[in-house]
């Protein structure tokens, strides 16, 4: 079976695709289990919170530490 280089490049982008979107769910996937967790902690702790409260929070949590690792660069 012998492939055209258009249909090589074809079958390598709806590939990469493919993965990027796997790879995409998988990380939406482990933001929003992380999200679910802080917002079980809070609850256990007696803090009544709204979930989009501890979803910005962690946000800004990890901006600030994307800061500090680019100061340190």
């Amino acid at each position: 079976m012998h492939f055209t280089v258009i249909q090589i490049i074809i079958m390598f982008l709806i590939g990469y695709v493919c993965f990027y979107a796997l790879v995409d769910r998988i990380m939406k996937c482990i933001e929003h289990c992380a999200t679910a967790k802080a917002y079980g902690r809070f609850r256990e702790a007696g803090v009544m919170i709204k979930m989009d409260d501890v979803a910005a929070g962690i946000a800004k949590s990890k901006e600030e530490k994307d800061n500090v690792e680019k100061r340190l660069d």
